[in-house]
């Protein structure tokens, strides 16, 4: 993964420049969080599902997303092995589409948003890293995650990178594994990241669909037959 030519290097520095310069500005953002929230927070289904409201800024959102060797490695997977539709969930800043919009230009970037405020910021970073192949979807994933498969009808590479709840986790990798093409990958975000996360990753990398796979202790990289 170290083998990266100038033109890798080049790309990750532009990426990282629009990333200082959105958290440099400080914004105020007013967000719904519909996620699990804090490990120790221990929220109810109905407390994701209708969201806490946070206030935040640009500065703490940015720092958060992936990064650094993490971002390329999710740079590289895309890169090494081309594929043709890609889910994301979770956009938050938009960092992670854009890496991915990099690394492979006839890739076509699917990612959903919970929180409108959140995605307008994301749609401002993916205007200002020039990537077309990235279409933007807000609503909640229990919501919307349906029809965003009915659309991409296949999918080759799928990133999970929100709601880090045991249970939806697992709901939702079952959702998609009926639109996963063959020798698909699917990365998620945050596998150590709770008991609960732990706890899924440890259901679902023993699914039988799954040839091998990788885990880096913060992503879990599933390899489909």
């Amino acid at each position: 993964m170290n083998n990266f030519s100038q033109e890798d290097k080049k790309i990750f520095e532009e990426i990282e420049k629009i990333r200082e310069e959105i958290k440099a500005q400080n914004i105020p953002i007013t967000l719904k969080d519909y996620g699990a929230g804090d490990p120790k927070e221990n929220r109810d289904e109905e407390q994701m599902y209708k969201g806490v409201e946070k206030v935040t800024n640009s500065f703490d959102l940015c720092s958060i997303g992936l990064k650094n060797e993490w971002a390329q490695k999710l740079y590289f997977l895309v890169k090494q092995n081309k594929p043709k539709n890609i889910l994301e969930m979770g956009t938050c800043c938009g960092f992670s589409s854009i890496y991915m919009a990099k690394a492979n230009k006839t890739s076509n970037i699917f990612t959903i948003e919970g929180d409108c405020n959140v995605a307008q910021l994301a749609s401002n970073n993916i205007k200002k890293a020039n990537c077309t192949n990235i279409k933007q979807f807000i609503g909640k994933f229990q919501d919307i995650l349906q029809e965003v498969l009915e659309e991409i009808k296949t999918i080759d590479f799928a990133f999970i990178d929100g709601h880090h709840d045991k249970n939806a986790t697992i709901k939702y990798f079952e959702q998609i594994k009926p639109y996963l093409t063959n020798n698909s990958i699917v990365v998620f975000d945050d596998i150590s990241w709770s008991k609960g996360m732990q706890e899924a990753w440890e259901v679902i990398k023993k699914d039988t669909v799954i040839e091998k796979i990788e885990d880096l202790n913060k992503l879990g990289i599933c390899y489909i037959r």
